[in-house]
C-alpha cells in the first residue's frame, strides 16, 4: 500500500459519512475507481456499517450507566 492509498483510507470515514469536501470526494472516487485494494476496503467498510445498523439497539441498564458515569467523574474531577 502506497502513501496515496494511506491518505485515501484516512479520509474514507469522512467520505462515507458525507462530511468530506467536494474536492476530497472527487479525489476519493477517482482513486477508488483505479485502486482495487482501496475499493475492497471501502466495500468491506460499507458492509460492516450496514451490519451494525441492522443490529437491534440495546438499552444500557440504568444502574450500570450511573455507575460508569460516577466512576468517570471521580477519575476526571479528582
Amino acid at each position: 500500500m502506497d502513501e496515496k492509498c494511506k491518505k485515501i483510507l484516512e479520509c474514507l470515514s469522512d467520505y462515507m459519512d458525507g462530511e468530506a469536501s467536494e474536492e476530497l470526494c472527487k479525489t476519493v472516487e477517482r482513486h477508488i475507481g483505479e485502486c482495487n485494494e482501496c475499493r475492497c476496503v471501502m466495500e468491506s467498510l460499507k458492509v460492516t456499517i450496514e451490519m451494525l445498523h441492522s443490529l437491534p439497539e440495546e438499552k444500557i441498564p440504568e444502574n450500570l450507566e450511573k455507575s460508569v458515569l460516577n466512576k468517570l467523574k471521580k477519575i476526571l474531577f479528582k
